[in-house]
């Protein structure tokens, strides 16, 4: 063997590792993207859990790295603002969660932008490679090299943001499934008894007050246009309280007052320490 064709062996050679690693990190990649897509959402009845992500575990299974990259964009990545809610079940016993994470708008156009591309870097590599370099020559090899070197470092680094997903995932999903199981929640079926300490409109009551506390008071109007801007969706009505007030009474987590002001009689409410609101 001459030394050129020993030379343009081991550029082969070398060509061949870095396709197999890129490969095989590509699969890594779309194989927890699909297990992101499976699990991120559910909506079902008790019964029929299960079966349900058996069911959306199979169908993603045959789902094209084209097709979970769409599912992932708008679904489980998400602009702020555009979060979804769950869909509500009234008809049996249900669950429903939906696990999103938000970005600011130049950050998910980042997002967006470098997990799509890696669509058409995959299907390049996979379906075209071979058509785009000259393995024949050292040099074609080498120029080979350096396309996979830099296809290699884009998949890892965007395999290793995705597992940061799956792994906060994960343990939003074990703090549910503790919560599920906490005395709290059975105390709430059993008895009615709200666990006003990790409801959101207790925190959306706090951080207002926190916001607009004037002297360590805020006025419970300002704070419930504040509240109504920012989380839309919390109504006192939806924890058993006809009003503003009867929900900062009956959380046990503020203390209350009514001040006469210009002549009018206005409500003030500031945020108990924790160990007076658990008392």
């Amino acid at each position: 063997m001459t030394l050129h064709n020993e030379d343009l062996t081991a550029a082969r050679h070398a060509v061949e590792h870095l396709f197999g690693k890129c490969v095989l990190t590509f699969q890594a990649y779309e194989n927890l993207l699909k297990a992101i897509i499976s699990e991120h959402r559910l909506s079902a009845h008790m019964a029929d859990i299960e079966d349900i992500r058996a069911d959306r575990a199979a169908k993603t299974r045959q789902k094209t790295m084209g097709a979970l990259m769409s599912e992932m964009i708008g679904s489980f990545i998400v602009p702020e603002g555009k979060e979804r809610q769950c869909e509500d079940r009234e008809d049996a016993p249900s669950v429903a969660f939906n696990f999103q994470l938000s970005f600011t708008a130049e950050e998910f156009a980042r997002v967006e932008a470098e997990h799509r591309e890696l669509v058409v870097l995959r299907n390049s590599l996979v379906h075209h490679f071979l058509e785009q370099h000259n393995l024949r020559s050292v040099d074609g090899c080498l120029v080979a090299q350096q396309t996979l070197t830099s296809a290699l470092d884009r998949v890892t680094r965007a395999h290793k943001e995705l597992r940061c997903w799956a792994h906060e995932m994960v343990t939003a999903r074990k703090v549910l499934a503790d919560y599920i199981q906490s005395p709290e929640l059975d105390d709430f079926f059993v008895h009615g008894r709200m666990p006003w300490h990790i409801v959101t409109i207790t925190h959306a009551l706090r951080e207002a007050a926190m916001e607009l506390a004037s002297g360590d008071w805020a006025p419970v109007d300002t704070a419930i246009s504040w509240i109504e801007e920012r989380y839309p969706e919390e109504q006192p009505k939806d924890y058993g309280c006809k009003t503003w007030r009867q929900v900062i009474h009956e959380s046990k987590h503020f203390d209350l007052q009514v001040r006469k002001v210009d002549g009018r009689r206005k409500a003030w409410y500031r945020p108990r320490n924790r160990s007076a609101a658990s008392g």
